[in-house]
């Protein structure tokens, strides 16, 4: 997948026109998928590249609507899920006030039409574009045979009768209810970061942990502790995941800390994904190491037997 960060750098690409889609894709949820994957299929059955259209930082950020937003997914892994679809490119426009401003139809014009040749166009039913957000289904195809393109329209996927959405997924991970993420996004959520020093407490009591420093814009379940798979080096590791704020010790600032199962080796920056699977327990506050010690062997025992499946 070739990934083009400014119009400027698209050189003939298109010869014959493309497929393509559009939206944040913030998560690439079910529903996010299900245009993906008809965006490669007509690609395929027309003989033309597939094209993905996002944006970054998230239209809401640059407006100021959520100043404080947090993506599900970050840059690179949202790179790394849509090349998974067997997309051929992705254009990531910077989303800027300047953007925000050019009218729905000169959008069309200048990017899906001039730059793309766009052939094929498959638009989300609550996705929008341009200026006061014009741009939608009905002005796509209002506009099909002046720039002679086929559009169509894809409508919610539901699962157990709500409509699969990021905001729907955010709301399950403030809770802690990763089973319920998992359905909508069709995997398990994942967390990237770096291993950095950290206090070293884990070591001392027979749990050593790596720290994780993780992008401060990447939302974070809800505080606790939840068993996960590790993956760094190529290798999948069984483990568990605190996220907290260290109440037993001086409970200052967040903490990412994983422990990870048969593994006491330097990790020191590398990276690793941590993939969330359930979380056992709210954070607790202990009453000194030796209780912490016992509720931290139950939290493996009980790891071990989730993540057996």
């Amino acid at each position: 997948m070739k990934i083009i960060r400014s119009l400027e750098s698209i050189q003939n690409e298109f010869p014959n026109g493309s497929s393509l889609t559009l939206g944040n894709f913030d998560g690439i949820h079910v529903g996010h998928q299900t245009l993906l994957l008809r965006t490669v299929e007509k690609a395929k059955e027309l003989g033309i590249p597939s094209v993905v259209v996002t944006y970054f930082p998230n239209p809401s950020v640059v407006l100021g609507k959520k100043p404080n937003f947090k993506y599900l997914s970050s840059e690179k892994e949202k790179e790394n899920l849509i090349r998974g679809f067997g997309i051929d490119y992705l254009l990531v426009l910077d989303f800027t006030l300047e953007l925000s401003k050019m009218s729905a139809e000169d959008f069309l014009e200048n990017i899906v039409i001039k730059a793309l040749h766009a052939k094929h166009i498959v638009i989300g039913y609550n996705h929008f574009f341009g200026a006061e957000r014009r741009g939608d289904f009905a002005l796509l195809d209002s506009n099909k045979f002046k720039y002679g393109y086929a559009v169509e329209l894809r409508e919610a996927v539901l699962k157990k009768d709500s409509k699969i959405s990021s905001s729907l997924i955010r709301g399950f991970l403030d809770k802690g209810e990763m089973e319920e993420a998992k359905i909508l996004l069709g995997r398990n959520y994942h967390i990237t970061g770096i291993v950095v020093e950290g206090a070293k407490r884990g070591r001392s009591i027979g749990f050593p942990t790596a720290n994780l420093k993780v992008p401060g814009d990447k939302l974070l379940p809800s505080v606790g502790v939840y068993a996960c798979f590790v993956k760094f080096d190529g290798k999948d590791h069984k483990g568990m995941v605190n996220i907290g704020f260290n109440p037993t010790f001086d409970g200052l600032g967040l903490h990412v800390e994983v422990n990870i199962f048969g593994f006491d080796g330097n990790l020191y920056g590398k990276e690793i994904e941590l993939e969330m699977v359930k979380k056992i327990r709210d954070e607790q506050t202990f009453d000194g190491i030796d209780a912490l010690k016992v509720q931290l062997t139950i939290d493996k025992e009980t790891s071990l037997r989730i993540l057996q499946f």
